[in-house]
């Protein structure tokens, strides 16, 4: 027997002991389940899950944190999904898009139903009757700005941030199996993941006609239904996957630093307390001269850290604004608690979106 051959033998029975584990694992998560079921507590503990998870991180010696981090999220995930608790997640479809990605990359798969919506009022609708626990939303492109339909939707609505992730935004030209970059005559996609790709597209094919599509993963679709290695599409590889496509080339977009920052918004509070902590809030200045300086003033001098502040045209008044504000904290620390008390007097109105972990 190879020396490879031994130590295959010992990784199957290292599996066939993790598998035993993992059913005792489930087995007491489902009496703990059965008791809160009982004593009528919430299911879902994220404080408890961090803490697991951090700890499991910390004893790893050979696998990278991030990866403990990925397998722990979906055993936690399947034993909560043993004690019955699902947790019904809303992103912007159709399946394969950039943000279908983030929700994949945020939820434990085990225990979360995905459910793709036709756009953003949906998703915050369906939140506040209930219908979805959590939804995913673009915010922000580090090359395009600020999704102004999220920022209306956050005023208006009364929901809550409850995490963000970011996500490297890598386009890709996918077409059929057998086909190759010199037969492609058609490029679909969305118009901004045209837009991305402008420079390798002119370069590679600066003959192929480009067609306009609702999404990315609309236009890997269309090349799963046409079938024909003339067409290709420019999209996600999670979409090339899901429809058993192939990737032309990998990484076409112009700029490399292109990024989407995410939001997880929710009825519900964020519970977990991490070291690096971020709160959201928007607010209306006065109509004085300095107004915006005075709020300002109040941040710098509680030595709180500001990480983004933009305005907005406020859609109920005529030539008002409305600013939004990220910072560094949580907003039960008392410095920031003060501040924004402080800060009352020097606004016409405010609303905190959310404290959550930072991405």
């Amino acid at each position: 027997m190879s020396e490879i051959e031994k130590f295959r033998k010992e990784i199957d029975k290292l599996d066939e002991a993790i598998i035993e584990l993992l059913n005792k694992r489930g087995d007491l998560a489902k009496k703990i389940g059965d008791l809160k079921n009982k004593e009528n507590i919430e299911v879902f503990q994220p404080k408890r899950e961090r803490k697991i998870i951090e700890r499991m991180k910390s004893l790893s010696k050979i696998l990278n944190p991030n990866s403990i981090e990925s397998i722990w999220k979906e055993i936690i995930g399947a034993c909560r999904a043993i004690q019955g608790s699902i947790f019904r997640v809303g992103y912007l479809g159709p399946q394969g898009t950039f943000t279908h990605q983030a929700a994949l990359e945020f939820f434990p798969n085990a225990s979360t139903d995905f459910y793709p919506c036709k756009n953003l009022l949906e998703i915050f609708n369906n939140i506040e009757k209930d219908i979805l626990d959590f939804g995913v939303i673009a915010i922000e492109n580090s090359l395009e700005g600020t999704v102004m339909e999220t920022l209306d939707l956050l005023i208006e609505k009364n929901l809550k941030i409850y995490g963000e992730l970011e996500l490297r935004i890598i386009q890709n030209l996918i077409s059929i199996k057998d086909t190759s970059l010199s037969l492609v005559k058609d490029v679909y996609s969305h118009p901004q993941a045209l837009a991305q790709s402008r420079t390798w597209l002119k370069i590679n094919l600066p003959n192929a006609n480009l067609i306009n599509t609702e999404s990315t993963a609309e236009a890997v679709h269309k090349i799963k239904e046409l079938n024909n290695p003339i067409n290709a599409a420019i999209g996600t590889e999670f979409a090339s996957k899901m429809y058993d496509l192939k990737i032309l080339t990998s990484k076409i977009e112009d700029n490399p630093s292109n990024y989407t920052r995410f939001l997880i918004i929710s009825k519900k509070e964020n519970e977990v307390k991490t070291d690096k902590m971020k709160t959201s809030l928007v607010f209306v200045t006065k109509h004085i001269p300095g107004a915006l300086y005075r709020v300002l003033k109040i941040f710098a001098e509680a030595n709180i850290n500001l990480t983004k502040i933009e305005s907005r045209p406020r859609r109920s008044g005529r030539w008002e604004y409305i600013f939004l504000m990220d910072f560094e904290g949580i907003k039960s620390d008392p410095k920031i608690s003060n501040a924004l008390e402080v800060m009352k007097d020097q606004v016409i109105w405010f609303k905190i979106l959310g404290s959550y972990p930072f991405a």
